[in-house]
């Protein structure tokens, strides 16, 4: 079948002279339904004069204004059509109703006819507060409808008539607005032939201040004449002269064959691999045989595909991005998205400004007009040339959880992350000024707060109202040593968040500090130092001096050289560390480094479960980030399913040296050339305490 263009087609409808119509002849003129909602509602049904209807939904209600009219709350309200009412293959329905609105802020009340198997005929939607219709049968042009009220105003109301005419194939909607005069008619083909079983008439607004008013529901049926005689006919849909589809209609024998609007229409195939062109019919002057051989023939070809591309320059020299894909020839405009900002030179910011009235949306329409068409977006200068990071904040790695935002003509790519708090990037000493763009709450009024840090220094806080992209600029500020820049988001669960980060670097800082960042409240955790520090007072560092059955001895270290992967027992917090030309390197290395990717079995790192802190072993799948550090066990796993942490006595009790030729260890593993001060030290692999 045609996708959405071939229309649902009359079933056996082969008609001859006099016969009624297929379904139970209507009569001359038979009210199938005529509600009075000023009738009583009894286990929600209304009595009518012709039918009943049962309102549905908790919110809903009759005559609680005195009007005596249905008030439309959530929920769906129907009026069931019998089958030996329904209307025949040559008949007219007509259904009309009044409609009187109030302030239903952005909520629908919807109406639709269906058939006996729920499905559509008509369906028409209109959204109060937007003041916007949509339906397959309906085109408003007057916008005067929603007056600003919280209360209906009854002579405020539309009156709408809708017309099924079977025998030609077509639903005619009419609107009357009552208090300005106006009136909206368009005429649509009738996508689904069968007759209508149900009127439906309801909203999805759940709050008990009903917002629109219903009555004056009259569905009639007029017979068509029945007395000519009837006959099928035939059209078939082809391409290159292969039948696309063929499809059967009945009409009155000698008649005029007029196709349906959308015959003619070009469409899709049903996987849309291909689109056909429509080019010609032989329908003029063919009239219905009766023997049902008439054919008419409607022509298509297949649409040529035009691929584009789309670049991006500034001042004449090509920058990174770049957009492709292709277009059908009858569908030749696209809407390309792109970046905001792009780096030229790698230092130097430039930017394409957002598109349309509200300057939101970063994206733009192109017309492609051939195969192989390009256009270019050139971007403008910001002034910005001292650029030292951008990058849209789901490339950062922060392992942050990322969600694909609603208002994707707002970002570049429609990806943002978002959560409570995070870190986004990790400096190293210099001067820097900090931009953080931002979407923001869930509508216009929605305020969302982000405060951002370096260490434990706040470099800025700013704020974003709405869905509009918003950018937060920080004052300049200093780092003496490698430091994570991290955020607080004052409502994560507006579902907005973080859609870009750039950063200038204004000037160089001597790297005087490291910053090792502790953010569990467990006690401990593991960290990879990137210079060579001195561990500062008020935290304790150990390397692992042995990995037993069931625990790992810890061994206190005071100093370690860069890449040295160590534990941290710390409250949480950010600790500076001086950094210091050299350390000595610990003779024990059975923390690693990450990043690794476990494997259930053999990798084990640092986490807090049931209240104990130890190693654990790592699930498949899951990676011990660059910047922390792991075990790796070999030989059996531990009986208790973890390594438990020990304290510094069990250190020097399991501490395995490999020491020849009279080699000396402090308690922390580190090689000494001799004995300078009191304490323990190993000595060929043997325990001396010295005073």
């Amino acid at each position: 079948m045609r996708k959405s263009t071939i229309k649902s087609l009359l079933l056996g409808l082969l008609m001859t002279a006099g016969a009624s119509s297929v379904w139970a002849k209507a009569g001359d003129v038979t009210t199938n339904a005529d509600i009075d909602f000023s009738k009583a509602i009894s286990e929600g049904v209304v009595a009518g004069t012709k039918n009943s209807m049962t309102i549905g939904g908790s919110n809903t209600a009759i005559g609680t204004n005195g009007d005596g009219n249905l008030l439309i709350g959530k929920g769906t309200s129907t009026v069931t059509i019998p089958e030996e009412e329904y209307a025949g293959t040559k008949d007219v329905v007509t259904v009309s109703f009044d409609l009187g609105f109030g302030k239903l802020i952005n909520r629908e009340v919807f109406f639709n006819a269906k058939d006996k198997d729920g499905n559509v005929i008509f369906n028409v939607s209109y959204n109060v507060y937007a003041n916007t219709f949509s339906a397959n049968t309906l085109s408003i042009s007057d916008g005067s409808f929603y007056h600003g009220y919280n209360t209906v105003l009854w002579d405020r109301r539309a009156t709408f008539t809708i017309t099924i005419d079977y025998k030609n194939g077509t639903i005619k909607t009419s609107v009357l607005n009552n208090w300005s005069g106006a009136t909206a008619n368009t005429t649509v083909d009738l996508s689904n032939t069968n007759p209508v079983a149900q009127f439906n008439v309801g909203s999805n607004y759940d709050n008990d201040g009903r917002r629109c008013e219903f009555d004056n529901l009259k569905i009639t049926t007029t017979e068509g004449d029945y007395t000519s005689k009837t006959a099928e006919y035939t059209v078939k849909f082809v391409c290159d002269k292969e039948v696309i589809n063929s499809v059967s209609r009945v009409g009155d024998v000698d008649s005029s064959i007029s196709l349906f609007a959308t015959d003619t229409e070009n469409f899709f195939n049903d996987d849309e691999s291909k689109r056909y062109i429509y080019v010609e019919n032989d329908a003029e002057g063919k009239t219905v045989a009766e023997d049902g051989s008439t054919v008419v023939t409607v022509k298509f070809r297949e649409a040529d595909k035009y691929n584009y591309t789309v670049t991006t320059s500034y001042e004449g020299n090509a920058l990174a991005y770049t957009a492709t894909g292709f277009v059908w020839e009858d569908m030749n405009e696209v809407v390309v998205s792109y970046p905001r900002f792009q780096a030229y030179n790698e230092t130097t910011l430039v930017e394409k400004k957002p598109q349309g009235e509200k300057g939101a949306d970063l994206r733009q329409s192109i017309t492609v007009t051939e195969d192989g068409f390009t256009e270019d977006f050139a971007y403008s200068a910001t002034g910005i040339e001292n650029l030292y990071l951008l990058s849209e904040a789901e490339n950062l790695g922060t392992g942050l959880p990322t969600n694909a935002t609603s208002f994707t003509v707002r970002v570049s790519n429609g990806q943002i992350i978002f959560g409570a708090s995070g870190t986004l990037v990790t400096l190293p000493a210099g001067k820097y000024i900090f931009t953080l763009g931002m979407i923001g709450g869930d509508n216009s009024s929605h305020q969302v707060a982000y405060t951002v840090s370096a260490g434990n220094t706040q470099i800025l806080e700013a704020t974003c109202t709405g869905n509009m992209l918003a950018l937060g600029v920080s004052e300049e500020f200093t780092l003496n040593g490698t430091t994570e820049i991290t955020f607080t988001c004052s409502d994560p669960a507006s579902s907005r968040g973080i859609d870009l980060v750039y950063i200038q670097k204004t000037g160089d800082a001597e790297e005087t500090v490291e910053i090792i960042p502790v953010k569990t409240d467990a006690g401990y955790t593991t960290y990879v130092a990137k210079n060579a520090i001195e561990i500062p007072s008020g935290i304790s560092a150990y390397v692992v001096a042995a990995v037993n059955t069931n625990s790992v001895a810890l061994s206190k270290v005071e100093s370690v050289p860069a890449g040295t992967p160590i534990i941290v027992k710390a409250a949480k917090g950010n600790y500076e560390c001086n950094i210091v030309p050299s350390a000595e390197e610990p003779a024990f290395k059975f923390l690693k480094a990450g990043p690794v990717e476990g494997n259930g079995a053999t990798i084990y790192a640092m986490a807090k479960k049931n209240d104990v802190v130890g190693f654990y072993p790592v699930a498949e799948g899951v990676t011990v980030p660059a910047g922390k550090a792991y075990i790796e066990v070999e030989g059996e796993a531990p009986v208790k399913g973890y390594l438990a942490l020990g304290d510094e006595a069990d250190a020097i009790n399991n501490i395995a040296v490999e020491a020849a030729n009279g080699a000396i260890y402090n308690i922390a593993g580190q090689k000494m050339e001799s004995i300078k001060n009191g304490g323990l030290y190993i000595v060929n692999g043997k325990k001396v305490l010295v005073k």
